[in-house]
């Protein structure tokens, strides 16, 4: 998929996508900490995200100079609102494989953004030649987990009371992973 493109999200407002840049960060800056308190899904417990612009800055320049990792964002009437990516690391034992990460502001819920910016992060794997996409999700997060299925991803494993939940609950966390190539065993 080439970026930047454009598209209609399902309520008519035009979105682009685009590859991250660096200027993006102080508008990353705002946009996670408010993803984190609008969503009990995401990796980060609301107030844990600390970095500053400067900091988010560094980790833009590093994520596009890395040939091994992609971060994209989504904006609609100019901002920024929702980013996603996948980074294969720098082991050569796990190169063939990367993980994807998918943050949307509530607003944008249900609105078409979270597919596409899964099939832009699924169809770069893709043409990397990845043979595998893995992300983690939490088991009692269905839209997702429907989205991801329909993606063709497939369960892996589960692990139990994983992740803390804000109410102080514990929640299984999912693996599940696309294979682009049938894996060997």
């Amino acid at each position: 998929m080439a970026f930047p493109f454009s598209y209609r999200l399902s309520d008519g407002r035009c979105c682009t996508i685009r590859i991250v840049t660096e200027e993006d960060a102080a508008e990353l800056c705002a946009l996670v900490p408010r993803a984190d308190i609008e969503s009990d899904f995401l990796n980060r417990l609301p107030g844990e995200f600390d970095m500053t612009v400067q900091q988010e800055r560094e980790f833009l320049r590093d994520r596009l100079a890395d040939p091994g990792a992609l971060q994209i964002v989504a904006e609609v009437e100019g901002k920024i609102v929702a980013t996603a990516g996948a980074s294969s690391g720098k082991l050569q034992r796990y190169v063939h494989q990367a993980e994807l990460g998918v943050t949307v502001l509530k607003d944008y819920w249900g609105c078409g953004l979270g597919r596409r910016l899964t099939e832009s992060i699924v169809d770069w794997g893709r043409a990397k030649g990845l043979r595998k996409m893995t992300l983690h999700v939490f088991v009692d997060n269905e839209r997702a987990i429907s989205l991801y299925l329909s993606f063709g991803f497939v369960e892996e494993g589960r692990l139990k009371g994983d992740g803390l939940r804000r109410d102080g609950s514990y929640s299984d966390t999912i693996l599940m992973a696309k294979h682009y190539v049938e894996p060997d065993s």
